[in-house]
């Protein structure tokens, strides 16, 4: 991911265009930290201590996605990608048909995204699925997807500088952030 960015970025400035540093270090962060929390001694203990286990996920979770959305890496990849000839799509046009879908927009439906951010939380770890996901190492590799896929849904929604479907107005973004607080202290508590 790192590399796939660096080089969009590099394509960039060698056309003449100029990209933010401030996106470049947030993603190379963010690739970074995602490395560090799936990739070393969090991840070993992560099997074995559910301590680690939480900060693996709640790393996943609330902060890899954050530095990941500053990174804007559909802005990059629009400008960085041609436009493809009349006759078929390209690459740039099939993200533009994704970014737009209905099922983007369903996803990243402030709702929707608050419900899954949270919601899924609850589901996994109080439920008898955090028994069967944790047995098994598909189980612990698709709750780190699930929630980095959420996390990024969600601050896409609040932070994002990406386009995609409409947007709250900055009040709406900020009661949406405080609106999670008392879920996530309700779920650190009970944990």
């Amino acid at each position: 991911l790192a590399a796939v960015y660096v080089i969009a970025v590099v394509r960039l400035r060698r056309r003449g265009d100029v990209w933010p540093t401030g996106r470049l270090v947030s993603w190379l962060a963010g690739c970074a930290a995602l490395v560090a929390a799936t990739c070393s001694g969090v991840r070993a203990y992560g099997s074995a201590m559910f301590s680690v286990h939480m900060v693996e996920h709640m790393t996943l979770n609330m902060f890899v996605p954050v530095l990941l959305v500053l990174g804007a890496p559909a802005t990059l990849a629009l400008r960085a990608l041609p436009a493809a000839g009349s006759a078929h799509p390209g690459p740039r046009e099939w993200l533009l048909r994704l970014i737009h879908s209905p099922f983007t927009r369903l996803l990243s439906n402030p709702v929707t995204a608050f419900v899954l951010f949270v919601g899924s939380l609850y589901a996994v770890y109080f439920t008898p699925l955090f028994d069967t996901l944790v047995r098994y190492h598909w189980g612990h590799e698709f709750m780190a997807v699930h929630f980095l896929i959420t996390g990024y849904l969600f601050y896409w929604g609040i932070i994002g500088v990406d386009p995609g479907p409409r947007r709250l107005p900055f009040i709406g973004r900020l009661a949406l952030l405080f609106a999670i607080m008392p879920f996530h202290a309700l779920f650190g508590i009970a944990m």
